[in-house]
């Protein structure tokens, strides 16, 4: 099996400054993963992505880079299962990209990571990489990404943090919808681009103007996630609102999710949603955050555009999202 190390909490210690990566961490995780690994009967083999980093310093090219080294070895190793650990700061927004990106990869791929370092007290390091390495050699070939973390087995499509202390970081409040269609073939006759998708969210609240939503996106997005209240609200009567989302809505695919745990947005159900939807916003039914994120720069980056985009959005691919 293979094991990629991409940093986090879990490969740290405790320095002057705080927590910061452990030059040592390469021998820990080797004896660590040679434990668990040796009386299941599995050899490993350990990557490590280098720099190691804070995943709060994740960018939009973190998680498709973590997926090309994966998916090159894979092809070449053909691996019984794959385990990636990962902070957790932005563990849920990279396990959803991964479940797009290493889609029908064929060996069964788990991400983890721990709320402490490796070394620390009562650590649940261990515990999570073992749980991620027996869940990654007893899945089937082609199972969905998942998320292994504190005791539970998760799908990464469906995954977010909830807790910043509890050793039960992650939940998935939502479950892995059924008969996704899988992920479409890339437009042809396209080059890669040459930076991934930027996408942004914003988050409505009492206070927000359109000059708000105007400012967020001065740094040229790509794409946007608009998290709605309710089944997909927005404050439409506010002085500017509709034409700002129009003329956003007109330039970027923007795609409306809920702001609540579970349920999700319905834009036909009010006026002010229907609105929302008359601007130009996409339905994005029950796709958390994360997943709406992950699934918009997905696609833009391998090229879809305009309707085909909008269509594909609204569809099931991997189990991200229920109609």
């Amino acid at each position: 099996m293979l094991v990629f190390a991409t940093g986090g909490t879990i490969g740290m210690h405790e320095t002057d400054a705080g927590l910061a990566p452990d030059p040592d961490f390469p021998e820990v995780l080797e004896r660590l993963v040679a434990g668990i690994c040796r009386p299941l009967g599995l050899e490993a083999r350990i990557n490590h992505l280098l720099p190691a980093i804070d995943s709060a310093n994740a960018d939009a090219e973190t998680a498709p880079r973590i997926a090309r080294a994966i998916s090159a070895r894979v092809r070449t190793q053909r691996p019984r299962g794959v385990v990636i650990l990962h902070g957790t700061d932005t563990l849920a927004y990279a396990a959803s990209r991964l479940a797009f990106d290493l889609a029908g990869i064929g060996s069964p791929v788990v991400v983890t990571g721990s709320q402490l370092a490796h070394g620390a007290p009562h650590t649940d390091a261990l515990d999570n990489l073992a749980l991620a390495i027996r869940a990654s050699v007893k899945a089937a070939p082609g199972a969905p990404v998942s998320v292994a973390f504190g005791g539970a087995i998760l799908p990464a499509v469906r995954t977010v943090k909830h807790d910043s202390v509890s050793l039960a970081a992650f939940r998935a409040e939502r479950s892995l919808a059924p008969d996704p269609v899988g992920i479409p073939s890339a437009p042809s006759g396209l080059d890669s681009p040459a930076a991934p998708a930027r996408v942004l969210s914003f988050r409505f609240t009492p206070a927000v103007t359109a000059a708000d939503l105007r400012a967020a996106l001065g740094g040229g997005p790509d794409g946007l996630v608009l998290e709605c209240y309710g089944s997909g609200n927005a404050p439409m009567a506010r002085p500017g609102m509709l034409g700002t989302l129009r003329e956003i809505c007109g330039s970027l695919p923007v795609v409306a999710v809920t702001q609540c745990a579970t349920g999700g947005v319905d834009l036909a159900r009010y006026a002010v949603g229907r609105e929302l939807a008359a601007a130009g916003a996409i339905d994005g039914s029950d796709l958390t955050v994360e997943a709406a994120t992950a699934k918009l720069g997905f696609l833009l980056d391998r090229g879809h555009r305009g309707a085909e985009l909008r269509g594909l959005m609204e569809q099931n691919l991997v189990g991200e999202l229920t109609r």
